[in-house]
Protein backbone atom coordinates (compact mmCIF):
# COMPACT_ATOMS: atom_id res chain seq x y z
CA UNK A 1 0.00 0.00 0.00
CA UNK A 2 1.24 2.95 -0.96
CA UNK A 3 0.06 5.50 2.18
CA UNK A 4 0.07 9.29 2.28
CA UNK A 5 3.62 9.51 4.31
CA UNK A 6 5.14 7.05 1.49
CA UNK A 7 4.01 9.72 -0.74
CA UNK A 8 5.51 12.54 0.75
CA UNK A 9 8.83 11.19 0.74
CA UNK A 10 8.99 9.80 -2.37
CA UNK A 11 7.64 13.29 -4.26
CA UNK A 12 11.01 15.22 -2.16
CA UNK A 13 13.06 12.27 -2.99
CA UNK A 14 12.35 12.42 -6.83
CA UNK A 15 12.33 15.97 -6.45
CA UNK A 16 15.87 16.10 -5.67
CA UNK A 17 16.88 14.26 -7.77
CA UNK A 18 15.13 16.54 -10.76
CA UNK A 19 17.14 19.26 -9.33
CA UNK A 20 20.53 17.37 -9.64
CA UNK A 21 21.27 14.96 -6.99
CA UNK A 22 22.84 12.46 -8.57
CA UNK A 23 23.18 10.52 -4.67
CA UNK A 24 19.43 9.94 -4.87
CA UNK A 25 19.71 8.24 -8.24
CA UNK A 26 21.55 5.62 -6.47
CA UNK A 27 19.57 5.46 -3.77
CA UNK A 28 16.08 4.54 -6.00
CA UNK A 29 18.21 2.11 -7.79
CA UNK A 30 19.56 0.18 -4.68
CA UNK A 31 15.79 0.75 -3.48
CA UNK A 32 14.16 -0.84 -6.42
CA UNK A 33 16.73 -2.83 -8.57
CA UNK A 34 15.61 -6.38 -7.25
CA UNK A 35 11.90 -6.05 -7.52
CA UNK A 36 12.33 -4.55 -11.14
CA UNK A 37 15.32 -7.70 -11.73
CA UNK A 38 11.90 -9.78 -10.40
CA UNK A 39 9.31 -8.32 -12.43
CA UNK A 40 11.18 -8.19 -15.92
CA UNK A 41 11.95 -12.01 -15.87
CA UNK A 42 8.62 -12.67 -15.77
CA UNK A 43 8.29 -11.31 -19.03
CA UNK A 44 11.31 -13.02 -20.42
CA UNK A 45 13.99 -15.66 -19.34
CA UNK A 46 16.69 -13.78 -20.99
CA UNK A 47 18.19 -12.02 -17.65
CA UNK A 48 21.31 -10.10 -19.49
CA UNK A 49 18.72 -8.84 -21.40
CA UNK A 50 16.54 -7.77 -18.20
CA UNK A 51 19.79 -6.40 -16.45
CA UNK A 52 20.38 -4.35 -19.50
CA UNK A 53 16.74 -2.89 -19.79
CA UNK A 54 17.15 -2.03 -16.29
CA UNK A 55 20.51 -0.04 -16.83
CA UNK A 56 18.64 1.60 -19.98
CA UNK A 57 15.95 3.19 -17.80
CA UNK A 58 18.18 4.48 -15.21
CA UNK A 59 20.48 5.82 -18.04
CA UNK A 60 17.59 6.86 -19.65
CA UNK A 61 16.52 8.76 -16.47
CA UNK A 62 19.45 10.75 -16.39
CA UNK A 63 19.35 11.79 -19.64
CA UNK A 64 16.05 13.12 -19.51
CA UNK A 65 16.11 14.36 -16.24
CA UNK A 66 14.96 18.20 -16.96
CA UNK A 67 11.96 16.85 -19.00
CA UNK A 68 10.53 14.44 -16.51
CA UNK A 69 7.57 15.32 -14.55
CA UNK A 70 6.87 15.18 -10.61
CA UNK A 71 5.86 12.06 -9.57
CA UNK A 72 5.10 10.82 -6.05
CA UNK A 73 5.14 6.98 -7.01
CA UNK A 74 9.10 6.30 -8.37
CA UNK A 75 8.30 1.99 -7.80
CA UNK A 76 5.23 2.60 -10.11
CA UNK A 77 6.76 5.14 -12.81
CA UNK A 78 9.90 2.28 -12.87
CA UNK A 79 8.04 -0.57 -13.28
CA UNK A 80 6.02 1.12 -16.16
CA UNK A 81 9.34 2.65 -18.02
CA UNK A 82 10.83 -0.92 -17.70
CA UNK A 83 7.81 -2.72 -18.78
CA UNK A 84 7.91 -0.42 -21.72
CA UNK A 85 11.77 -1.21 -22.73
CA UNK A 86 10.85 -4.91 -22.37
CA UNK A 87 8.13 -5.22 -24.31
CA UNK A 88 10.29 -2.85 -27.32
CA UNK A 89 13.03 -5.29 -27.00
CA UNK A 90 11.17 -8.53 -27.15
CA UNK A 91 9.60 -6.65 -30.54
CA UNK A 92 12.91 -6.04 -32.41
CA UNK A 93 13.87 -9.94 -31.67
CA UNK A 94 10.58 -11.21 -32.40
CA UNK A 95 11.39 -13.65 -35.52
CA UNK A 96 8.15 -14.93 -35.50
CA UNK A 97 5.64 -13.95 -37.45
CA UNK A 98 3.18 -13.14 -34.11
CA UNK A 99 3.88 -9.51 -33.27
CA UNK A 100 3.92 -9.06 -29.73
CA UNK A 101 1.94 -5.66 -29.06
CA UNK A 102 1.98 -3.99 -25.26
CA UNK A 103 -1.34 -6.54 -24.92
CA UNK A 104 0.41 -9.11 -26.51
CA UNK A 105 3.10 -10.98 -24.24
CA UNK A 106 4.17 -13.81 -22.12
CA UNK A 107 4.28 -13.94 -18.81
CA UNK A 108 5.42 -15.85 -15.92
CA UNK A 109 3.36 -16.60 -12.86
CA UNK A 110 5.51 -18.73 -11.44
CA UNK A 111 5.46 -18.67 -7.32
CA UNK A 112 6.83 -19.72 -4.32
CA UNK A 113 8.67 -23.14 -3.87
CA UNK A 114 7.73 -24.38 -0.82
CA UNK A 115 3.80 -23.94 -1.85
CA UNK A 116 2.96 -27.36 -0.60
CA UNK A 117 3.74 -25.97 3.17
CA UNK A 118 2.26 -22.91 2.99
CA UNK A 119 -0.77 -24.82 1.58
CA UNK A 120 -1.12 -27.46 3.91
CA UNK A 121 -4.82 -27.13 4.20
CA UNK A 122 -5.35 -28.34 0.78
CA UNK A 123 -5.18 -31.54 -0.08
CA UNK A 124 -2.94 -33.00 -3.36
CA UNK A 125 -5.21 -32.80 -5.32
CA UNK A 126 -6.79 -29.49 -5.22
CA UNK A 127 -3.27 -28.32 -4.54
CA UNK A 128 -2.44 -29.59 -8.37
CA UNK A 129 -5.69 -27.71 -9.36
CA UNK A 130 -5.06 -24.99 -8.20
CA UNK A 131 -1.02 -24.97 -10.04
CA UNK A 132 -3.09 -25.91 -13.27
CA UNK A 133 -5.82 -23.15 -13.03
CA UNK A 134 -3.39 -20.50 -12.45
CA UNK A 135 -1.37 -21.32 -15.66
CA UNK A 136 -4.65 -21.27 -17.39
CA UNK A 137 -5.08 -17.70 -16.42
CA UNK A 138 -4.76 -15.32 -19.41
CA UNK A 139 -1.29 -13.52 -19.81
CA UNK A 140 -2.91 -10.23 -18.35
CA UNK A 141 -4.31 -11.90 -15.75
CA UNK A 142 -1.38 -13.48 -14.40
CA UNK A 143 0.01 -9.86 -14.61
CA UNK A 144 -2.87 -8.50 -13.08
CA UNK A 145 -2.27 -11.44 -10.06
CA UNK A 146 1.11 -10.65 -10.09
CA UNK A 147 0.82 -7.21 -9.41
CA UNK A 148 -1.79 -7.36 -6.72
CA UNK A 149 -0.69 -10.19 -4.05
CA UNK A 150 3.49 -9.98 -4.86
CA UNK A 151 3.84 -6.59 -5.34
CA UNK A 152 0.67 -5.42 -3.34
CA UNK A 153 -0.33 -2.90 -5.71
CA UNK A 154 -3.73 -1.08 -5.55
CA UNK A 155 -6.16 -1.22 -8.45
CA UNK A 156 -5.23 2.54 -9.86
CA UNK A 157 -1.71 1.55 -10.28
CA UNK A 158 -2.52 -1.99 -11.70
CA UNK A 159 -4.82 0.19 -14.10
CA UNK A 160 -1.76 2.36 -14.83
CA UNK A 161 0.52 -0.88 -15.63
CA UNK A 162 -1.87 -2.53 -17.60
CA UNK A 163 -3.72 0.69 -19.71
CA UNK A 164 -6.59 -0.01 -18.24
CA UNK A 165 -9.12 2.15 -16.22
CA UNK A 166 -10.10 1.21 -12.77
CA UNK A 167 -13.43 -0.85 -12.86
CA UNK A 168 -11.46 -3.18 -16.15
CA UNK A 169 -8.67 -3.39 -13.93
CA UNK A 170 -10.62 -4.75 -10.97
CA UNK A 171 -12.61 -6.82 -13.29
CA UNK A 172 -9.93 -8.72 -14.79
CA UNK A 173 -8.84 -9.58 -11.29
CA UNK A 174 -12.12 -10.60 -9.71
CA UNK A 175 -12.66 -12.94 -13.10
CA UNK A 176 -9.13 -14.49 -12.49
CA UNK A 177 -10.34 -15.22 -9.16
CA UNK A 178 -13.63 -16.40 -9.30
CA UNK A 179 -12.16 -18.85 -12.02
CA UNK A 180 -9.98 -20.47 -9.52
CA UNK A 181 -12.14 -20.42 -6.80
CA UNK A 182 -14.83 -22.74 -9.20
CA UNK A 183 -11.92 -25.15 -9.77
CA UNK A 184 -10.90 -25.65 -6.55
CA UNK A 185 -14.23 -24.87 -4.75
CA UNK A 186 -13.25 -22.99 -1.98
CA UNK A 187 -14.75 -19.40 -1.08
CA UNK A 188 -13.20 -16.16 -2.29
CA UNK A 189 -11.33 -15.24 1.02
CA UNK A 190 -9.35 -18.10 1.02
CA UNK A 191 -8.37 -17.64 -2.82
CA UNK A 192 -7.25 -14.50 -1.40
CA UNK A 193 -4.94 -16.10 1.48
CA UNK A 194 -3.86 -18.90 -1.11
CA UNK A 195 -2.64 -16.25 -3.95
CA UNK A 196 -0.57 -14.19 -0.86
CA UNK A 197 0.70 -17.32 0.74
CA UNK A 198 1.85 -18.53 -2.88
CA UNK A 199 3.19 -15.06 -4.74
CA UNK A 200 4.36 -12.92 -2.31
CA UNK A 201 6.32 -15.24 0.22
CA UNK A 202 9.01 -15.51 -1.30
CA UNK A 203 12.55 -15.03 -2.59
CA UNK A 204 12.51 -13.07 -5.49
CA UNK A 205 15.94 -13.11 -7.72
CA UNK A 206 18.73 -10.73 -6.90
CA UNK A 207 19.71 -8.13 -8.83
CA UNK A 208 23.39 -8.51 -9.22
CA UNK A 209 25.21 -5.01 -9.36
CA UNK A 210 27.93 -4.35 -11.67
CA UNK A 211 31.20 -3.70 -9.65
Amino acid sequence: MHTVENKSDERLLWTRFLKGDNQVLSLIYLQHSNSLFDYGCRFTNDKDLVKDCIQEVFCSLMRTRHNLSETDNIRLYLLKSLKRKIISELKKHNSQTRILTDQDYPFDLHWSENMDEQLNDLDEEKRQLLTDAMQSLTERQKEAIYLRFNRGLEYEEISFLLNLNYQSSRALIHRAIEKLRQIIHVPNKKINQYLFCILHKRSEPVFEHEN
